[in-house]
C-alpha cells in the first residue's frame, strides 16, 4: 500500500505527529488548534488517494475545528453538520463513505458543545468511525493515526479524571 502512493502515505505519517500533539493537550483550545492543522493535512492526504468524500469531510472538519475555537453557537454548529451531510451523503457510493460523515458528526458535536472529558469522549466516537473508514479503504497512515489517537486520547482522559 505505501509504495502505491508514497507521497500521500508520507503526508499521513506527518499528520500523525501533528494529531498526536493535539490529543496530548489538556487545554481544549490547543486541542482545537492542533486538530485544525491535523485535519487539513488529512484532507490533502485523502485527496492524493482519490478519496473525495473523506477529503471533503476532513477539509470541513479543519474549518469546523478552527471556527469552534472562536464560537460555540448552536447555529454555527448546525451549519457545519448540515454542510457535511449535504456534501457527503449524496456523493457516497458505498456504505464505507458514510463513516467519515458519522465521524464528522460526532466531532462537530464535540468541539461545539462539549468540554473536558466529554469533549474527548465524543472525539473518540468520531475517531472510531475514521479508524474504521481508514482501515477499510487502505489508508495506512490514517488508520495508524486514528488508532494512536484512541490510545493518546484515552491517556489524556485518564489524566483528566485523576485531576
Amino acid at each position: 500500500m505505501f509504495w502505491q502512493n508514497p507521497f500521500a502515505q508520507s503526508l499521513g505519517f506527518i499528520a500523525l505527529i501533528v494529531g498526536m500533539s493535539a490529543f496530548l493537550h489538556r487545554d481544549d483550545q490547543k486541542l482545537r488548534y492542533y486538530l485544525t492543522a491535523f485535519t487539513f493535512l488529512m484532507a490533502v492526504h485523502f485527496l492524493m488517494l482519490g478519496l473525495w468524500t473523506a477529503a471533503i469531510m476532513a477539509l470541513l472538519g479543519s474549518a469546523r475545528n478552527y471556527v469552534s475555537s472562536l464560537t460555540n453557537n448552536v447555529w454555527v454548529m448546525l451549519i457545519f453538520l448540515f454542510s457535511a451531510w449535504v456534501m457527503a451523503i449524496p456523493n457516497s457510493t458505498e456504505w464505507v463513505h458514510l463513516l467519515p460523515v458519522l465521524g464528522v458528526t460526532f466531532g462537530t458535536w464535540a468541539v461545539f458543545k462539549e468540554k473536558g472529558i466529554r469533549l474527548r469522549l465524543f472525539m473518540s466516537l468520531g475517531t472510531i468511525c475514521w479508524l474504521s473508514h481508514n482501515h477499510l479503504v487502505g489508508s495506512i497512515g490514517g488508520a495508524i493515526i486514528e488508532g494512536v489517537f484512541l490510545v493518546v486520547n484515552g491517556r489524556t482522559i485518564f489524566k483528566l479524571l485523576k485531576g
